[in-house]
């Protein structure tokens, strides 16, 4: 049975694709706590359905290209923590987190859409 953890999260993904040649990415997601609450009995594992809330933002020029608020209907995105249902990255940005957190991350291209980019938002590795 899947612990349900209500998180409503403003992760900026600034950095999700770097104008850095591939060579010279960081493979590793980097993350600054925004916000934790005092208490946080528990946190997000493998496994766990996570409600969020999430922008993205481009490094090379800060433009928005997705924001879940003004996806369905405007409800955050549910979907199972480490599975795949998510880019790796944000896999990797939400484990260990508390209800109610935020937090801002920097995913490489490596742990998002790599080369090949996804649809006109996102062109190949974000330039």
């Amino acid at each position: 049975m899947y612990f349900i953890l209500r998180l409503i999260v403003f992760i900026y993904m600034w950095g999700i694709f770097t104008a850095q040649k591939e060579e010279e990415s960081t493979e590793e997601v980097k993350i600054e706590v925004l916000y934790r609450p005092e208490n946080c009995s528990k946190t997000s594992k493998k496994g766990d359905l996570l409600n969020a809330h999430y922008d993205g933002f481009l490094a090379k020029d800060g433009s928005k290209f997705y924001c879940s608020r003004t996806q369905n209907e405007g409800h955050p995105k549910w979907f199972v923590l480490g599975v795949g249902q998510v880019i790796k990255g944000l896999d990797i940005a939400m484990m260990e987190m508390c209800p109610g957190e935020k937090r801002k991350v920097i995913i490489p291209p490596s742990l998002a859409y790599g080369k090949k980019g996804y649809d006109k938002s996102l062109p190949e590795k974000g330039i």
